[in-house]
C-alpha cells in the first residue's frame, strides 16, 4: 500500500505509515467512497431520465382535445358532426363523409364517385347508387392506442359482410394525430334475429361461414363469441364487427359449433327440419371455413332451385324475304335425370348465324353447332351423373373448340366461311348464355323484356363509347359489322353470362334476321300477349318478315313452369 503522504510502499494490511506515520486507510476509504458517490450519482441521473421519458410518453398516450363539431380531416373527406366520448387513450366522434361513394351490389364496397368498375371484385357499377356514409372516427396521439383498428385498416380486410375500417390517416388539425374511420352500425344482435324462411337461414349461414373464412386467410381471429361479434342491420344482412376482430389466429372450433347450432335453431323456426341432415353433414365433413362457405353456398342454390322445376320449349326459323337460301341453324337437347322422386331439367338452346355466302355460311353454322353440341356433352353426361359442372367453362371450351373446327375448315375450303354462336342452357333456377358475334340470348322476367347477352359488333362499340344511342345503332349503315365470329380467326373470344329463373320465365334465344327487323319493345309485347311458345315462335317470325325479312330468321324458346 503506498502512502498518500510520503509515497512510501508499506505493507498491505498496514493502518499507519511504517516511514512518516500517517494514517493509510482513511483515505482508502475516501477514495472507495468518491467511486460509490459516482456509481449513486450516475444510476440518479438514469433514474432521472427514464422519468423524463416515462412523462413523455405519458403525454404523448394521453388522449388529443377534442375537436370542434364541422372540424375537416383527410383532406376534406371527413366532417365531424358530433363528439360521442373519449377513453384513456382516444376520442371517438361521429362523422360524415363529404363525398358520397358507390356501393358496389355484389361486394358490397364503396368505392370512389367517378370509378366504372368495382376497385375489389370488378363489378360494374353503372347503376350503382351515391351513398354519403356515417362513420365512427377514433382519434389518438399513438397508431397503438387505436389497435385492432388501425392493422385491420392496413390489412384492407374487404369483404360483404365484415364491417371493416374504411381508412387509417394521420392529420393535424392542430397537433400530429391519427384517425381510423369504421361503418356505423345499427342492427340486432345474432340471438335476437329470426329468419323469413329456409333460404334466408341458409344464406345467413353461409355469408357468416364466408366472412369467417376471409378472417382466417388474413391469420386473424376472432376475440368474442359469435352472439356478440355479428350484427344484423335493418336489411337484414349480417356483420362482422372490427372490434370484435382479433390480430391473432384462434381455436376456430367454438365459433363453428356456435354457428351451426344457431343454424339449426334458425331452420327449425321456420319449418326447415328437412333440410338440418344434409347442413349438419357440411360442418362434420371438414374444419375449413373456405370448404364450409362452399358448401353452404352450394345448398343455397339446392334449396332456391324451383321444385319439379319444368320446361316448354320451341325453335323455329325461316329464310325470309330477301334471301335465296338459309344459312342460319339451331339445336335443341333437353335431358332430365330423377332422383327420389325429384326431377330436374336440362334444356340448350343454341342458334348460329352463318356468313360466307352458299355452300360456305350454312356449312359453318352447321359445323360450328355439331362441334360444339359434342363437346359440351362431357359436361352434359356430368350433371346427368349428379355432379354439378362449371357451365361458364363448359359453353368457353365447347365454342372455343367449335372456332377451332370451323377455322380449320375454313382455311382447307379457302374460303371466309364463318358464324355466329349464341347458346342458353336452362339448368334448376339458373340460365347460363354464351355468345360469339351478333345473335342475341334475352329473358323475360316480371314481364320486362332485358338482353343478356352484349352483341360483338362495331355499333355496339360506339354505343359503349357514348358515340351512338342504342336506338341510333338499329339503323346504322354498320350495323353488320361484327367483331367476333366462330371460324374466322384461329382465336375467339367468349362471353358468358348467368341469370336467375323464376316461375314464367321466357328465355329467348335468336339470330339478328329478327332483331334487325322489330325492336325490344315489339317482341316483349310478343311473348307476353301470345298463349304459348308456339305462338310466339310463329308470330315473331312473321312480323320479322312482314317488316321486310332482310335475313334468316331463327328464334328458339324456353318456357319456365
Amino acid at each position: 500500500m503506498v502512502c498518500p503522504n510520503c509515497n512510501s510502499e508499506n505493507r498491505e494490511e498496514a493502518r499507519f505509515c511504517a516511514h512518516c506515520g500517517k494514517q493509510l486507510t482513511e483515505e482508502v476509504e475516501s477514495e472507495g467512497q468518491s467511486e460509490i458517490e459516482k456509481e449513486i450519482a450516475e444510476l440518479q441521473g438514469q433514474a432521472q431520465n427514464l422519468e423524463s421519458e416515462v412523462a413523455t410518453k405519458a403525454v404523448e398516450n394521453r388522449k388529443p382535445e377534442p375537436l370542434p363539431e364541422g372540424a375537416l380531416l383527410f383532406q376534406r373527406r371527413y366532417e365531424i358532426v358530433a363528439f360521442v366520448g373519449s377513453t384513456e387513450h382516444f376520442n371517438e366522434y361521429e362523422a360524415v363523409e363529404t363525398e358520397p361513394r358507390k356501393r358496389c351490389k355484389i361486394c358490397q364496397t364503396l368505392n370512389a364517385p367517378e370509378s366504372k368498375f368495382c376497385e375489389q371484385c370488378g363489378s360494374d357499377l353503372s347503376d350503382a347508387e351515391l351513398e354519403s356514409l356515417t362513420v365512427r372516427l377514433f382519434e389518438a396521439k399513438l397508431a397503438e392506442n387505436l389497435e385492432p383498428f388501425w392493422s385491420l385498416a392496413n390489412k384492407g380486410l374487404h369483404h360483404k359482410a365484415i364491417a371493416s375500417p374504411l381508412a387509417s390517416f394521420a392529420d393535424e388539425p392542430y397537433d400530429e394525430r391519427v384517425y381510423v374511420a369504421l361503418p356505423k352500425l345499427k342492427g340486432a344482435a345474432l340471438a335476437e334475429v329470426e329468419p323469413e324462411d329456409v333460404p334466408t337461414a341458409i344464406a345467413w349461414s353461409y355469408l357468416i361461414a364466408d366472412a369467417l373464412a376471409h378472417i382466417d386467410e388474413n391469420k386473424l381471429g376472432l376475440k368474442e363469441p359469435l352472439s356478440s361479434a355479428i350484427v344484423f342491420t335493418d336489411s337484414g344482412e349480417p356483420f362482422v364487427k372490427s372490434e370484435a376482430i382479433s390480430l391473432e389466429t384462434v381455436d376456430w372450433q367454438p365459433f363453428r359449433q356456435e354457428l351451426a347450432q344457431t343454424t339449426v335453431r334458425w331452420l327449425k323456426s321456420v319449418q326447415g327440419d328437412q333440410w338440418i341432415d344434409k347442413f349438419e353433414s357440411i360442418f362434420e365433413a371438414t374444419f375449413d371455413w373456405r370448404k364450409i362457405a362452399i358448401d353452404l353456398q352450394r345448398l343455397l342454390e339446392i334449396v332456391q332451385a324451383p321444385p319439379l322445376m319444368k320446361v316448354e320449349f320451341v325453335a323455329a326459323t325461316d329464310v325470309g324475304r330477301r334471301r335465296e337460301h338459309n344459312e342460319d341453324s339451331y339445336l335443341t337437347m333437353h335431358f332430365e335425370r330423377c332422383h327420389l322422386d325429384k326431377t330436374e331439367s336440362l334444356l340448350v338452346l343454341s342458334v348460329a348465324d352463318g356468313m360466307g355466302g352458299h355452300a360456305a355460311g350454312e356449312v359453318a353454322s352447321k359445323l360450328c353447332l355439331q362441334v360444339f353440341s359434342l363437346r359440351l356433352l362431357s359436361a352434359v353426361q356430368d350433371w346427368l351423373n349428379f355432379v354439378e359442372p362449371n357451365w361458364h367453362e363448359a359453353l368457353k371450351s365447347a365454342a372455343i373448340e367449335a372456332n377451332r373446327q370451323v377455322f380449320a375448315e375454313a382455311q382447307a375450303m379457302r374460303n371466309n366461311m364463318g358464324t355466329t354462336l349464341t347458346v342458353a342452357i336452362l339448368c334448376g333456377n339458373k340460365a347460363f348464355l354464351a355468345n360469339v358475334g351478333d345473335s342475341r340470348g334475352y329473358l323475360l322476367q316480371f314481364g320486362k323484356l332485358k338482353q343478356i347477352t352484349k352483341d360483338h359488333s362495331l355499333v355496339q362499340q360506339y354505343v359503349d363509347a357514348g358515340l351512338i344511342t342504342p336506338e341510333q345503332a338499329r339503323w346504322h349503315p354498320q350495323r353488320n359489322i361484327i367483331t367476333q365470329a366462330i371460324g374466322i380467326e384461329p382465336t375467339v373470344q367468349v362471353d358468358t353470362f348467368e341469370v336467375n329463373l323464376q316461375r314464367g320465365d321466357l328465355v329467348l334465344v335468336c339470330s339478328d334476321g329478327l332483331v334487325d327487323m322489330i325492336d325490344d319493345g315489339e317482341i316483349e309485347r310478343v311473348l307476353l300477349s301470345e298463349p304459348d311458345i308456339k305462338s310466339v315462335a310463329d308470330t315473331l317470325i312473321k312480323l320479322a318478315n312482314e317488316a321486310g325479312g332482310d335475313d334468316n330468321i331463327t328464334v328458339a324458346i324456353a318456357k319456365v313452369s
